[in-house]
């Protein structure tokens, strides 16, 4: 693979495309272990994302933004009456065109998320020996 990292937004179109609506949390982590396994197999990131981290938890700069004005991107909003949690999903019926690399990367953490909860799923990124190594390698 390149050094030429995919937009962000291509990747988290492929991630939804895939998932079916998820909640921006959970995308934002499975995009976070797809990056983590691009670095570790070829030494570069996958996407342009930037993360940002806090203590135990980070994010994605500016995503929220990404979901608003991409017209792909339908955002669902979780009613705490009923407990369903908020969630974002891919809309346009053409798959986005990325790089197959990336998509193995991606299908990789789709997998692994599948069978996590969202704190294990948290915890797995987070406590990765690569995770640093993510956010070192940002912009």
């Amino acid at each position: 693979m390149s050094s030429r990292r995919i937009r962000v937004d291509k990747a988290l179109a492929y991630l939804l495309g895939k998932t079916g609506c998820i909640h921006p949390f959970q995308a934002s982590r499975i995009l976070a272990l797809a990056e983590i396994y691009s670095i570790q197999e070829t030494g570069v990131k996958l996407t342009d994302a930037i993360y940002v981290a806090g203590p135990g938890v980070f994010y994605i700069e500016g995503v929220k933004e990404i979901i608003k004005e991409n017209p792909c991107f339908e955002k669902i909003e979780g009613d705490h009456t009923t407990g369903r949690k908020g969630c974002i999903k891919y809309i346009c019926k053409d798959e986005p065109r990325i790089p197959g690399l990336a998509k193995k990367f991606l299908d990789k953490a789709i997998d692994t998320a599948s069978t996590l909860d969202p704190m294990q799923l948290n915890s797995l990124v987070i406590n990765h020996p690569y995770y640093k190594q993510l956010l070192q390698n940002a912009g």
